[in-house]
Order: C-alpha cells, then structure tokens, then sequence
C-alpha cells in the first residue's frame, strides 16, 4: 500500500526490483551506512535521488530491467518493509551528497556517499485478530530545522526554495537539469576506510543557480531519534 508520511518536503525513495531464489519479486530499497548507522535512503531532493541512482548503476550495477531507479516515497510501500523488518526501520533521510577538498563526488562500493540523518520507526503492535493498525510516518519538523542549519553553513542559504521549485519542474526540464548536473559532477573512486577518515566535504546541486554548492564542515550529520508513529 502507499507510503502515508508527513514532511514539508516531498521525499525520494531509490529502489530496484529483486528477484528472490522462488522466483517472487520485490522492490529492494537503497540502503547507506554501515554497522548500527545504517538505513533505507530517503532524499528530500529528486535530484540528489536521480544523480545518485544514476551513477549507482553506472558504478555498481549491469542496468537493464532491474536498475535503480527513484520514485516518491508514497507510491513505495515503506509499510510492509517495516514489517519484513520485525516492525522496526531505520531511515537515512539524505540532504547532501559526500565529496572530497576539489568537489569530487565520493563514490564508494560503487554508490556515492550521502549526507543524511538517521531516524528510527517502530510500527505500533497489531490489532484485533492481528490486523495491521493504519500507521503514519512523520518526519518532525525539527528535523528539516537541522537540514536548513546544514545548508547554510556550506552556503546553501536558499535551497529549500530551490528544491520546491525543482518539483514543479516538468520532466522534459528535469532532465536537461540532470544531465548538467553529471555533467559537472566529478566521481572520486574512494575506498570506504578513506572516505570514513575524510574531513567531511560535502555538496548540493543547486537547480537553479545550475552549479555544485560545496564547503567544508565539521558539522556532525548523525542524528538519532524517535519520530512520532501514528
């Protein structure tokens, strides 16, 4: 079923269709981080979502059929995917894309590396006759009050707005975009050991100023917390 959340951001979800050994299928969502940092990908940017999902299949995958791909995140049924879980999910909600002192994008394990916060979701327990409880998943305010901060230490002052009107834009326009955004997009191929001992660059694509928008930052990106599930 569709993804019911609330954001004051449209949110992205990168995914491609697995075939299991039965031969069923599902859709497999990108997932970032390692260890106990780890989680589904979710972009508060389209663009931030296609590049990624772009040169994660350029990098990391054969193409055809089941290449990644991204999509709202209310047309994935991030529900169910809880449930697969044990009814906990993390989620690593992206709003920058990692990159070393020139402004190259950092490419690990053939997928870029994300700027992100973590956050956690446990489902509510089942209903009468164990019935799925209709649940939404929402994603605080405060959280994207962090990403603002974030943007604007690396000078990204008006991004939001430039995210809002990206989401106007019609596909045709889209993806022009996109195509200067690679274009202009330098890949560093980088182990995860040195990316992980890195000094923290990363960047922005800004769609309407139509360049890369990068400047360190010692600003730590993990965050966890319990968003409300309702």
């Amino acid at each position: 079923m569709p993804t019911d959340y609330t954001a004051p951001l449209t949110l992205w979800v990168v995914l491609r269709r697995h075939h299991r050994p039965d031969g069923s299928g599902l859709f497999e969502p990108a997932w970032v981080g390692t260890g106990e940092h780890s989680g589904v990908a979710l972009f508060v940017s389209r663009m931030h979502a296609q590049i990624y999902a772009t040169l994660r299949n350029a990098h990391g995958s054969d193409g055809g059929p089941n290449s990644w791909q991204c999509m709202p995140l209310q047309l994935f049924d991030l529900y169910a995917l809880v449930r697969e879980l044990n009814g906990t999910v993390d989620c690593a909600v992206a709003f920058g894309l990692a990159c070393d002192e020139e402004g190259a994008l950092i490419i690990t394990g053939g997928a870029p590396c994300l700027r992100y916060f973590e956050l956690t979701f446990d489902l509510p327990e089942r209903g009468a006759a164990g019935r799925d409880v209709e649940a939404s998943f929402g994603f605080g305010e405060w959280v994207f009050e962090d990403m603002r901060a974030q943007w604007a230490q690396i000078g990204a002052h008006t991004y939001e707005q430039s995210i809002r009107r990206m989401e106007a834009m019609d596909n045709v326009t889209f993806l022009r975009t996109l195509d200067t955004a690679l274009q202009t997009a330098k890949p560093n191929m980088a182990t995860l050991k040195r990316h992980q001992a890195g000094d923290g660059n990363w960047m922005v694509y800004d769609t309407e100023a139509m360049r890369w928008i990068v400047a360190q930052t010692t600003a730590d990106a993990w965050l966890q917390a319990a968003p409300t599930l309702h």
